[in-house]
């Protein structure tokens, strides 16, 4: 929160067996509302549902008809002194989700600091949601990176093709090829909004040069 200059945030793990939140952390603005939105708010928001690998804010995905509508966002999110909401789903396992949003304090915007934190930050975050909820279903301890670095964890690359090719030369490292795939996903999401690269597509390798995945941009 003191590095993005944001005035709140909330990590929830919902279970999607029973639909109810097993966790939750509220900080900030919001930290007082947390009993509130795991009894009764968290069946009524319909934001959390629409949330995926992408950072996507509240007022982008939602039309302000239906916010000016919805009894979660006037009597919850308003309430807690929140206009707006930048967040993502940072794991899905079959039983659990795990969802992070940071508060935009009403009257106020969104700090020149948030995005930069965001891609530092987003892939160590969503290895901690995934020990995290390995931890909660007992399948495996939870360690640092080092200690438990799966078979599968290796450098993968990201190459913009469309007859005319941007070759990835660093790629990054992944604890899987789908991971990897997630971020090949992401990256097209991003270009997706700059006009100039649509009918272009991510390319997915990993170091033998086999390909992953292919995703196309769309805009």
């Amino acid at each position: 929160m003191d590095e993005a200059s944001v005035a709140g945030a909330a990590l929830i793990v919902t279970n999607k067996t029973t639909g109810t939140v097993d966790e939750a952390v509220f900080c900030g603005l919001s930290a007082e509302f947390k009993s509130r939105y795991v009894e009764h708010y968290a069946a009524l928001d319909p934001y959390s549902p629409l949330l995926d690998a992408r950072w996507i804010m509240l007022s982008t995905c939602l039309p302000e008809a239906l916010l000016r509508r919805s009894e979660w966002y006037n009597e919850f999110v308003l309430s807690c002194g929140v206009r707006d909401i930048l967040g993502t789903r940072l794991t899905d396992t079959a039983g659990h989700s795990v969802i992070l949003g940071v508060h935009q304090r009403i009257g106020r915007h969104f700090s020149q600091d948030v995005e930069p934190l965001i891609a530092a930050i987003t892939e160590p975050l969503r290895y901690a949601a995934r020990c995290h909820l390995d931890r909660l279903n007992g399948e495996q301890q939870v360690g640092t990176p080092q200690k438990t670095k799966p078979a599968e964890e290796g450098r993968f690359f990201f190459h913009i093709e469309n007859g005319v090719n941007y070759p990835d030369e660093c790629g990054g490292v992944f604890l899987s090829p789908g991971d990897a795939a997630e971020r090949g996903l992401t990256i097209a999401r991003e270009l997706a909004q700059d006009g100039d690269w649509s009918g272009f597509s991510v390319v997915v390798t990993d170091e033998r040069g086999r390909t992953i995945t292919r995703v196309p941009i769309e805009s």
